[in-house]
C-alpha cells in the first residue's frame, strides 16, 4: 500500500509539472490566429451607383490601370495564383513605385520627414519631393540591395547628411527654416516610446526581455467605455513600451500627450505637438517621480558620497555627456537646496533629453 501511495504522489507531481508547462506554452508559445477563410474567387462587377443590385462590367484580377497593372493572368485562376501575380507585379523592377515609397518611408523615419512629405500619397494631392534625384537614386540602391531595409538604414545613417550638426545659422534659417534642403540635420522630438524607454534605461530598470506576453496598464472590463488605467508605473510595467497592451480611445495619462497614436486610427505619420501637459507629465507623473528616485539611487551607488560626482553621473545617464561648468554649478545648487531626485526630473524635462540634436 505504501508503494502504491508513493507511485500516486509521483504521478500527481508529474501531471502537475506537465500542466504548468502546457500553461506556459499557451501564454509564451505561438498563438493561433484566424486570418482568413479561403473560398473560390467569385465574379466581381462594377456596381452602378454603388448598388449591388445593378452589376455592370465584369472586373478581372489586376492592379490599378493607371500604374500599368496588367497581371497577365487568366480571370478564372485560383486565389493563390492571383496573389502571387500581384506580389510579383508589386516588386517588379518595371514598377518602381513600391521601392520609391519604401525608400521614402525609411528616410522619413530617420529624418522625421520624408523626401516626399506625404509618405502615403505620391499623387497629385500629395507633396512634391524636395530632392527628386536623390529619391530616384535611393530607390535604385534599395532594389540593388535586394530590398534590404537594414542596408538602406546603414547607408543613410553613415551619410554626411545624417551625421551633420543640427546647429542653426542666420543664413540657413533665412532661406530654409524647416531644413528641408538638408543644410543641417532637422532637430526633432523622439517618439513617446523612446522617451519612456530612455527613462527606464537611465534608471537601470528597463526589462530587456524579448518575446512573451504583453503587459497591461488597464483594468479588465468587457466594454471599451469601462477601460481605466490602474497601473502605469509599477515594476511589472517596466518592459519596453513595444510590449504594452493598448486599448483604443484610452489615454494612458502620461505618454499619450506625446502624440502616441490611437490604436483605432491609421496614420501615415505621427503629428508632433508641443503642449504644457507634456512638461507636467514628465515632471509630476507617478512614473517619472518613481524613476527619478531610482535614478538618484543609481547615481549614489555608482559614485559614492560626492554630490558633485552624483550630479555628473545623472548627466551621463540621461544626456550621455558630462555637464559644463555653468550647468554643474546650477545643478549643484538644485541638488543641495532641493534634492538629487528633483534634479533628475528637471533633466528629463530638458529639450536635450526629448529631442534628437
Amino acid at each position: 500500500m505504501r508503494k502504491k501511495s508513493t507511485d500516486n504522489s509521483e504521478r500527481q507531481a508529474l501531471q502537475t509539472e506537465i500542466q504548468e508547462i502546457i500553461a506556459a506554452l499557451l501564454v509564451e508559445g505561438p498563438q493561433p490566429a484566424f486570418l482568413a477563410q479561403f473560398i473560390e474567387p467569385v465574379e466581381t462587377f462594377v456596381l452602378a451607383r454603388g448598388s449591388p443590385e445593378s452589376p455592370r462590367d465584369l472586373v478581372h484580377a489586376a492592379a490599378p490601370q493607371r500604374l500599368s497593372g496588367e497581371l497577365g493572368i487568366e480571370p478564372d485562376r485560383p486565389g493563390p495564383e492571383r496573389r502571387k501575380a500581384f506580389a510579383d507585379w508589386l516588386v517588379s523592377p518595371d514598377n518602381p513605385l513600391t521601392a520609391r515609397v519604401m525608400a521614402n518611408r525609411i528616410w522619413h523615419h530617420l529624418f522625421g520627414s520624408g523626401i516626399v512629405a506625404t509618405p502615403s500619397d505620391f499623387g497629385r494631392a500629395g507633396a512634391t519631393p524636395t530632392h527628386p534625384q536623390l529619391l530616384d537614386w535611393l530607390t535604385g540602391q534599395f532594389i540593388e540591395s535586394g530590398w534590404s531595409t537594414k542596408s538602406m538604414i546603414r547607408m543613410i545613417v553613415l551619410s554626411k547628411a545624417f551625421r551633420q550638426s543640427s546647429a542653426p545659422n542666420d543664413e540657413g534659417l533665412a532661406k530654409d527654416a524647416g531644413a528641408q534642403l538638408l543644410w543641417r540635420f532637422p532637430p526633432r522630438r523622439v517618439e513617446a516610446e523612446v522617451i519612456r524607454d530612455s527613462v527606464l534605461q537611465a534608471s537601470g530598470r528597463l526589462d530587456r526581455t524579448i518575446g512573451g506576453p504583453s503587459y497591461r496598464i488597464h483594468n479588465v472590463k468587457k466594454r471599451y467605455a469601462q477601460w481605466e488605467v490602474v497601473n502605469n508605473y509599477g515594476d511589472q510595467t517596466w518592459r519596453r513600451m513595444l510590449y504594452q497592451e493598448r486599448m483604443r480611445r484610452v489615454d494612458d495619462r502620461i505618454f499619450t500627450a506625446f502624440d502616441f497614436p490611437d490604436c483605432g486610427q491609421i496614420r501615415a505619420k505621427r503629428p508632433v505637438s508641443t503642449t504644457p501637459l507634456q512638461a507636467l507629465n514628465l515632471m509630476n507623473s507617478d512614473f517619472v517621480v518613481r524613476q527619478s528616485e531610482l535614478l538618484a539611487e543609481r547615481a549614489r551607488s555608482e559614485r559614492g558620497r560626492s554630490l558633485e560626482d552624483q550630479v555628473t553621473r545623472c548627466f551621463e545617464l540621461l544626456l550621455c555627456r558630462q555637464p559644463t561648468t555653468d550647468e554643474l554649478d546650477a545643478s549643484m545648487a538644485v541638488a543641495t537646496t532641493q534634492s538629487l531626485e528633483l534634479l533628475c526630473r528637471t533633466l528629463i524635462n530638458t529639450n536635450e533629453f526629448a529631442f534628437l540634436p
